[in-house]
Parts: structure tokens; C-alpha cells; sequence
């Protein structure tokens, strides 16, 4: 499955968002450190565990193993500005895909998080 989004923010920024601790745990996870291509993923639903990074291409891919299937950006530049954003993953979970790709968005064009920040809904709530 994919799902595409066009983020008005360049590919170094988006890339930036999904590559780094910081850029995760501002859209993404509760925390999220990386030691040698593993990331620690803690994420709002209690989910906890360990996403070996399968491949990173600076500004252009970032692919992971991720809870059990394979989750992979794909970056391309806007032929006006931009990023056309593709995020395919291998196992059909449309509304966690499509939430992370919005929360994605808000991020790095408007420097807001969607989330909610409430432990008690988590799950099934888009923004959680």
C-alpha cells in the first residue's frame, strides 16, 4: 500500500523529519534514539521497540522495519518547490499510514504537533 502527500517544505527538511530523534519525537513518536541503525521507538499507544533501519538515502529514501513490516519514504522534489512524499508500507494499515504521513505534514510545513498528548486515547484516534 501507498499514500502520497506533498509537503511544501524541501526534501532535506522532510528527510530531516523522519532520520532524526528530533524530527521523529516531534511528530511521530514519544521518543525515538538511534544507535547503530536501531531506532528506540516509545510511541503514544505504548508501543515500545527496537526498528532496524533497512536504508537511508540522504533527501531521497529512508526505509525501516517497523513493528513488524516495512515501512519506506520515498522523497522526491516538487517540480516547483517542495516534496512529493510517498510512504508505502507492506502491510495494509491505511489509517496509522495516513495519520503519520498529515502529522508528517503539519510538522515540518507548520511546525505544529496533531497529536493529542492524552495516554487515554491512543489507538484508535487518528491523532494519537
Amino acid at each position: 500500500m501507498e499514500r502520497k502527500v506533498f509537503c511544501a517544505s524541501g526534501p532535506s527538511d522532510v528527510y530531516r523529519a523522519v532520520s532524526t530523534s528530533l524530527g521523529r519525537e516531534r511528530f511521530w513518536a514519544t521518543s525515538a534514539p538511534e544507535s547503530g541503525g536501531v531506532i528506540s521507538f516509545v510511541l503514544a499507544d505504548g508501543r515500545a521497540g527496537d526498528c532496524r533501519i533497512e536504508q537511508a538515502v540522504q533527501d531521497e529514501l529512508y526505509r525501516l522495519q517497523y513493528f513488524g513490516r516495512t515501512l519506506t519514504f520515498t522523497l522526491v522534489p516538487g517540480e516547483t518547490g517542495g516534496t512529493d512524499l510517498t510512504l508505502g508500507a507492506d502491510a495494509p494499515d491505511d489509517a496509522e499510514v495516513v495519520s503519520l504521513l498529515l502529522r508528517l505534514k503539519a510538522s515540518v510545513d507548520f511546525g505544529v504537533d496533531l497529536r493529542n498528548h492524552d495516554e487515554t486515547r491512543t489507538g484508535s484516534y487518528a491523532d494519537s
